[in-house]
């Protein structure tokens, strides 16, 4: 394992800024010369000779005349964000109202504020490890008296340009310091029409979800809810046709249908690419969408599944290198392989044109990347895609819409490690149909591609994101909501029927999970990097061995591949107390499978738990788990555990409906077994 990298954050983009800045450390070692800042020519690409003649479309800038408009616009990024590059949100929408005449004023609100608090204050809160610090109250208490100078300087600005119009992208950490300038803004120049869009713009419950945080939804005059190059420019031309009103207005849906190869270039002008984490890099975009569909996702389900042509990826490549140096791109596509023969005629193109570029992106496991595929992936520039594997059971595959077969995803991991990149897998404990066999399933895809993947992103759990299909066909999930989703909540989170597959069931998964990433590299050969994994993790269990093969012989200590079979873990009978205490069992039965004889103790507890996990899956579940195996299997297997039915964050519903509806708390129970371990599965 690579001992010279740390993965302090979570978030899975911020896990490719740090491989990213590894490559760039290394970059006399590893890579060739292209990846380090240079001095690169500037000029225009559409002032080079063009090649039309095959083409069958025109790109924006070649045909379309621009015509001034009069009315003038301010986009504003306000914190927290992403400082990897300049935000592509904004340079994707400079680029279309430009291109139609529009004059833009552009604020990177995020990036000025991060260079700010970087210099007064030694927390660095873009870090995703403070990701609930831009929630009430940490925003309020600890970053808004730090930026506020910040903010309120370019609220001053704003209103000194007499701007008429101001977009403002909602994501859930930029919220609230978005809506402190808005305010501002209204304050001193009320005539101002505000517009907000992005994700969190997107939600239906985006008003009452101001109001509950003291916030005033009036202020925004206007919403943008679906693709917003188009809908900024219907609402700019359409302005004043609009009639004033009181509320805001809600434009657009779930129905876009925009051509991307039309759309314009993004427009980098405005910033000081020097303030980024990568001044050589910038996103770009290669498609919208995705064809998975995958029932836990809702990102996925916005638009249609569109992609731009290769040779029109290549022509805004070398637009951005020529103009802007840029030598590093990062595919924003939910997967760059979706349309799998366009992926490959853009990495053919990428190396005939012998673009001198790194890339990564996020794709989806394909049988039809061979090694050869994946060669010229490597050798096109491309150094980390991040896989979302999520499982390594074939039935929550297939219930979670993947479309990806077991045997894709170790060949593709496979080779992706021979040709030494730097593959991200994205992980997904406790899916609704997620049961005991298909948790031991997924620990086995995992030991089995334990020197495959290079860091893997285990997470908080399966949610229930708005618009999935989880969501919106819960009784197929088996999801015990009563009317609709979110009705009938244990501990603030779904549950299934019968209690099967409730948070405290996902939460043992969880932590099994992050200890078994541990082992398979301390006991076997792995070499994965688990970015989740919290030292103090440690502090949960003890393990000690009695190799059935001593390490003199030359031999290794433990299997080197696991089949899966048709076991089944359900030993205990009855309680929610005994199907907690089945779900230590799959985890102990594949240890002396894959590593022989052990001793291990396990603890769970709110105070062991709470500074990993926090209170997303830590609940007030207290346990001890002790186990003995033999070299000849017979186990020794004692869980003593107790649950209190209390939220441990703010949630009047737990009080208020949960315990009068069924308190399923217990105290002190025991559950034992002593025999073989085969016997504890069917």
């Amino acid at each position: 394992m690579e001992d010279d990298i740390e993965f302090p954050s979570q978030d899975r983009d911020q896990i490719i800024k740090t491989i990213i800045a590894q490559e760039v450390r290394h970059a006399n070692s590893h890579l060739n010369d292209s990846i380090s800042l240079k001095k690169v020519r500037q000029y225009n690409y559409w002032n080079e000779v063009v090649d039309t003649s095959n083409r069958g479309y025109d790109y924006w800038s070649e045909n379309i005349p621009v015509i001034a408009k009069d009315t003038r616009i301010s986009l504003v990024i306000a914190p927290s964000w992403g400082t990897i590059f300049p935000p592509y949100n904004l340079s994707r929408l400079t680029g279309v109202l430009r291109q139609h005449g529009y004059s833009v004023d552009v604020y990177d609100v995020n990036i000025e504020s991060f260079h700010y608090i970087k210099q007064h204050n030694k927390k660095n809160f873009w870090d995703s490890i403070y990701y609930y610090s831009w929630e009430l109250p940490a925003y309020r208490d600890e970053i808004e008296p730090l930026i506020k100078p910040v903010l309120d300087k370019n609220v001053q600005a704003i209103v000194e340009k007499d701007t008429p119009v101001v977009g403002f992208s909602l994501y859930l950490t930029n919220i609230l310091a978005s809506m402190y300038m808005i305010k501002e803004i209204k304050r001193l120049r009320p005539a101002t029409t505000i517009v907000v869009g992005g994700p969190e713009a997107f939600n239906s419950w985006f008003d009452s979800k101001l109001l509950e945080q003291g916030l005033d939804p009036t202020l925004i005059d206007f919403r943008i809810t679906g693709e917003g190059e188009q809908l900024i420019l219907t609402l700019l031309e359409d302005l004043e046709k609009y009639p004033k009103y009181k509320i805001q207005k809600v434009l657009g849906g779930f129905n876009g249908r925009l051509n991307l190869d039309e759309l314009p270039f993004p427009d980098y002008s405005d910033y000081n690419l020097s303030l980024y984490d990568h001044p050589d890099g910038t996103s770009i975009e290669t498609s919208r969408g995705c064809v998975a569909k995958c029932s836990f996702c809702s990102e996925t389900h916005f638009w249609k599944f569109r992609w731009t042509q290769a040779d029109r990826t290549i022509a805004e490549m070398k637009h951005m290198i020529n103009k802007y140096g840029i030598t590093r791109f990062w595919f924003v596509d939910s997967l760059a392989n979706g349309n799998f023969k366009e992926f490959q005629k853009l990495v053919n193109l990428i190396l005939s044109e012998k673009l001198s570029i790194h890339w990564n992106s996020y794709a989806r496991n394909d049988g039809r990347m061979d090694l050869e595929m994946f060669t010229k992936i490597r050798d096109s520039g491309c150094t980390t895609l991040s896989f979302g594997v999520e499982s390594g059971s074939q039935k929550v595959l297939d219930d979670m819409q993947k479309k990806v077969k077991i045997w894709e995803i170790e060949n593709n991991l496979r080779d992706g490690k021979q040709l030494n990149m730097k593959n991200h897998i994205n992980w997904l404990v406790g899916f609704p149909t997620e049961h005991l066999n298909e948790f031991l399933h997924s620990l086995q895809l995992l030991y089995n591609t334990r020197k495959d993947m290079y860091v893997i992103s285990p997470g908080f759990t399966c949610g229930d994101a708005p618009f999935s299909s989880m969501n919106l066909e819960w009784k197929k999930y088996d999801l015990a909501w009563i009317k609709q989703a979110g009705d009938n909540k244990f501990l603030s989170n779904w549950w299934t029927n019968g209690y099967k597959n409730t948070i405290l069931h996902r939460f043992i998964r969880l932590k099994l999970t992050n200890i078994w990433l541990k082992l398979i590299t301390t006991q076997a050969d792995g070499t994965v990097i688990n970015a989740q994994y919290r030292p103090s993790l440690e502090q949960s269990y003890n393990a000690k061995y009695e190799y059935r093969r001593r390490k003199s012989n030359g031999l290794n200590n433990f299997v080197e591949r696991v089949e899966q079979g048709p076991e089944t873990f359900d030993y205990f009978k009855g309680s929610l107390a005994a199907t907690l205490a089945n779900e230590y069992l799959p985890f102990f039965w594949l240890m002396y499978k894959t590593m022989g004889a052990y001793s291990f103790t396990l603890k769970c507890s709110p105070e062991l738990d709470l500074p990993d996990f926090g209170t997303f899956v830590t609940n007030n579940y207290t346990s001890t788990v002790d186990v003995t195996v033999t070299n000849k299997g017979i186990m020794d297997f004692t869980c003593k555990h107790r649950f209190v039915h209390e939220s441990l964050k703010e949630d009047p519903f737990v009080e208020e409906v949960e315990i009068l509806r069924e308190d399923k708390s217990f105290t002190d129970k025991t559950f034992t077994y002593t025999g073989h371990i085969d016997g504890i599965c069917k």
